[in-house]
C-alpha cells in the first residue's frame, strides 16, 4: 500500500470522526480491543467482512485479583489484573485453523501492559506467537506499542548427492546420485508494531504500522487505518483500510488482515456505567476557610455508607468524612492557601471531581476538581 493510499484513508478516517463526534461520549481509555468488561460488558463478538472472505472473533475479559481495587491502592492508583480469552476464524477455515488467544491484561486509568500466546493451524502445523505490548493515554490520544515473536512451521527440501561405482561391460563407471529429502523447520519471525488514536465521543480513529523480520528475507513494512464509531452501548461499527499480518492479529481479535468492513456486538453492555452512577449521587460541595490554616470540607451523596476524600493536600491518601446528617459528609482539614486538586469517593467506587468545582485532569488518576483556598 502506498503512502498516499494511506493518508488518504486517514483523512477519511478523520472526516467520519467529526461528522459523528456529536454523537455522545465514551471516555475511556485503553485500546477497544482491551476494553472487556468495563467498558462493553464481559464478552463480545466480531463479523467483519473484506474481499475475499468473512471473519469472525469471539473474546471475553475474566477479571483477576484478591480485592476491590479500592481497598488495595488510593485514589485510582490501582491496576485492574484481567485475563483476556478469544477464538477467532474465517468462513475458508477448518476447525483446526482457528486461533486461540490467551492475554494477561494489567491496566491503570491512563496506561496498561499486555502479554500474550496465541496459536493457529495452518496447511504446515500449528503456528505459535508470543506477544507483549503496552499502552499509554494522554486524552483524548493513546499511543501503544507491541513486539510479537512467531514461531512459523515450515517444510523444506534438503539435496543429497552422493554416488557409486557401476560395473558395466566389465567397466566400472561412477554415477551420481541426487535426492531430495523433506525436513521440517520452525523459523522465526518477529513483528515490532506501534499505534496512535485519537478518540472522540463515540469515534475513535487510528493508525497502526509495524515491520515483520523473517531472517534472510527483506523486512515487510506494513500499516492501517481504522475508525471504530459506537453506534449504541452495544454495537460498535468498524471499517479498516491498509493490511496487517498474520502475528500482528494474533492478539486482536476485532482486527482484519486486510481493507475490511465489520460490527462488533456486545449484547451485555450498558449505557449506564459505574462511574456515570456514582456521579448521580453526588448533590453538593462546600469548603469553608477557618483560622489557623484549616478549612472545613463539606460533600453531599445520595445514600452513601462510606465518603473520602483526596488531594494534593493529604499527599493523594484518602481520608475518611464524617457522616453529619442530612446527606452531607465533612472534615476539618488543614489546607494551604492556594489551588489545590481534589477528588471524593463513594463508597470505594471510583475518584471523581467534586460537584460544581472547576476541573483537571488529576496527577493520578481521572478528572480532579481545583480547589481554590484564600
Amino acid at each position: 500500500m502506498s503512502a498516499r493510499m494511506l493518508r488518504w484513508a486517514l483523512f477519511a478516517c478523520a472526516t467520519l470522526s467529526v461528522a459523528a463526534a456529536h454523537a455522545g461520549a465514551d471516555d475511556a481509555p485503553a485500546p477497544v480491543w482491551l476494553r472487556a468488561p468495563s467498558a462493553r460488558g464481559p464478552i463480545a463478538g466480531t463479523v467483519a467482512i473484506d474481499d475475499r472472505r468473512l471473519w469472525w472473533g469471539i473474546d471475553g475479559t475474566l477479571p483477576l485479583g484478591l480485592g476491590p481495587p479500592a481497598a488495595r491502592a488510593p485514589l485510582g492508583r490501582a491496576r485492574v489484573l484481567g485475563l483476556g480469552l478469544s477464538i477467532a476464524g474465517d468462513t475458508r477455515a477448518d476447525a483446526g485453523a482457528l486461533r486461540y488467544t490467551a492475554l494477561l491484561d494489567r491496566r491503570g486509568p491512563r496506561s496498561g501492559e499486555w502479554l500474550g500466546i496465541s496459536s493457529a493451524g495452518s496447511d504446515a502445523g500449528t503456528q505459535l506467537h508470543l506477544g507483549t505490548g503496552f499502552w499509554s493515554a494522554f486524552r483524548p490520544v493513546q499511543v501503544e506499542a507491541g513486539v510479537v515473536t512467531s514461531l512459523i512451521p515450515t517444510q523444506s527440501q534438503e539435496v543429497q548427492h552422493w554416488g557409486f561405482f557401476q560395473n558395466l561391460r566389465d567397466t566400472l563407471r561412477w554415477r551420481d546420485t541426487t535426492t531430495f529429502r523433506a525436513v521440517d523447520r520452525t523459523v522465526l519471525h518477529t513483528t515490532a508494531q506501534s499505534a496512535i488514536r485519537w478518540q472522540h465521543g463515540r469515534v475513535e480513529v487510528s493508525a497502526i504500522a509495524g515491520v515483520l523480520l523473517r531472517g534472510i528475507h527483506a523486512p515487510q513494512r506494513w500499516a492501517q487505518a481504522t475508525v471504530d464509531v459506537r453506534a449504541t452501548p452495544g454495537v460498535l461499527l468498524m471499517a479498516a483500510f491498509g493490511q496487517r499480518p498474520g502475528s500482528s492479529l494474533a492478539f486482536d481479535p476485532s482486527a482484519g488482515p486486510r481493507t475490511m468492513l465489520g460490527v462488533r456486538v456486545a449484547p451485555w453492555a450498558t449505557r449506564d456505567t459505574p462511574v456515570a452512577r456514582v456521579a448521580t449521587r453526588l448533590r453538593g460541595w462546600s469548603a469553608r476557610a477557618q483560622v489557623e490554616g484549616r478549612t472545613v470540607v463539606r460533600v453531599r451523596c445520595d445514600h452513601a455508607s462510606r465518603v473520602e476524600l483526596t488531594g494534593d493536600f493529604t499527599d493523594w491518601a484518602p481520608i475518611p468524612l464524617t457522616a453529619a446528617g442530612g446527606g452531607w459528609w465533612g472534615s476539618e482539614l488543614p489546607i494551604a492557601p492556594g489551588l489545590h486538586q481534589v477528588q471524593v469517593r463513594i463508597d470505594g467506587g471510583a475518584w471523581l471531581a467534586p460537584p460544581g468545582l472547576p476541573t483537571t485532569q488529576g496527577d493520578f488518576a481521572g478528572t480532579a476538581g481545583v480547589l481554590l483556598v484564600e
